[in-house]
């Protein structure tokens, strides 16, 4: 089975957005050409979807970190991850990808009601397909890139 169905499933078995999901680890992993980054600001980041292990411990996660490069485990994980954000920011879909990527959402002082991590929100967005695109719209994005 290949990695967008792994994903895909561990969405549906969490109850999230798989296109979301998808679209977070695509991004990630650089298209799913990466699966590990050994220093990603201070900690390493495992399998597709570059997940840490605090955060997949916080999610129940039990075994070796370098389980987190099987594609199962870390799929399952970052879909447990990414429902643990929703059920902290709702549906807020920019909030949702500020969060998995900087661990909460921290707003920007410059571009008001947006995250600090716009650009990342940005990158995401682009790994979209064109209809959802508007659901990561924030500040200047929406005009400008649309």
């Amino acid at each position: 089975m290949d990695v967008t169905t792994i994903i895909l499933n561990a969405a549906k078995v969490a109850k999230v957005s798989g296109t979301l999901l998808l679209a977070i680890c695509s991004h990630e992993s650089n298209n799913f050409t990466m699966n590990y980054a050994h220093n990603d600001k201070g900690s390493p980041s495992f399998g597709s979807c570059q997940l840490k292990e605090n955060s997949a411990r916080q999610m129940g996660f039990k075994g070796k970190a370098k389980d987190l490069m099987n594609p199962w485990v870390n799929a399952k994980y970052a879909a447990l991850y990414l429902k643990y954000e929703q059920k902290r920011y709702g549906n807020d879909w920019v909030k949702l990808v500020a969060s998995y990527n900087a661990g909460s959402y921290r707003e920007s002082d410059i571009v008001l009601g947006c995250p600090r991590n716009l650009h990342y929100i940005y990158l995401v967005r682009k790994k979209l397909p064109p209809k959802l695109q508007n659901k990561l719209n924030c500040g200047e994005m929406a005009r400008n890139n649309d």
